[in-house]
């Protein structure tokens, strides 16, 4: 049995000038990152892949130097594509794609595309690597799709409460994964950024979640 550690990335700053993959930390960000690092470490993690997305290698990059370990990049980890151009409404967006898996603008993927990819690729990682403990960093719309797609128990009400940084546990048997859905981290709650509402997403509807 390998166990993985899910780690979505800590407050990142949109700007629509800047390349998705480009997208950096806050302020808040490097901090909880930091913070973060000291929560992994008693995790025995022997392993780490990541998103080559820049907020995801800044969000993980802490505990590696903390642990000394390299760092993986999997292209396929990355976040889920929505669009190139601006989104005016977001919050019916987001909604739409987790209710509509096949809906998708003509520039990005839909969440089943994107859902699959994501699946592979951790399914990959997890068959291939020699460790007993690792960890994946990646984005909170790759990694809910990634968990509903193991288990149906996980819905959207629990996508929309991944928080920033939030870490998830995923369990190998071998042959299949499973979602550790009791698992959570009580330490996470003194840093990690709280959840935005429907509401407030429809305020800022420029805002994304990934």
């Amino acid at each position: 049995m390998k166990t993985i550690y899910l780690v979505r990335h800590a407050q990142s700053r949109y700007d629509a000038a800047i390349p998705d993959e480009l997208r950096p930390l806050t302020a808040t960000g490097r901090e909880q990152a930091s913070q973060l690092a000291s929560v992994l470490l008693r995790f025995e993690i022997q392993e780490i892949h990541s998103s080559p997305y820049r907020r995801c290698l800044d969000t993980i990059a802490p505990f590696a130097k903390a642990a000394a370990l390299p760092l993986n990049e999997v292209a396929d980890l990355r976040e889920r594509t929505f669009t190139r151009s601006l989104i005016e409404d977001w919050a019916q967006v987001w909604q739409r794609v987790w209710t509509d898996f096949d809906f998708a603008f003509p520039d990005g993927e839909s969440s089943r595309q994107a859902q699959a990819r994501m699946y592979a690729a951790t399914l990959l990682v997890a068959e291939t690597s020699r460790a007993a403990t690792l960890a994946i960093s990646s984005h909170g719309n790759a990694i809910g799709l990634l968990l509903q797609h193991v288990d149906a128990r996980f819905t959207f009400e629990h996508a929309c409460a991944i928080r920033n940084p939030e870490v998830m546990r995923l369990l190998f048997d071998g042959k299949s994964l499973h979602w550790d859905a009791d698992f959570s981290l009580a330490e996470l709650g003194s840093f990690a950024t709280r959840v935005v509402t429907n509401e407030e997403r429809l305020e800022a509807p420029r805002s994304p979640v990934a």
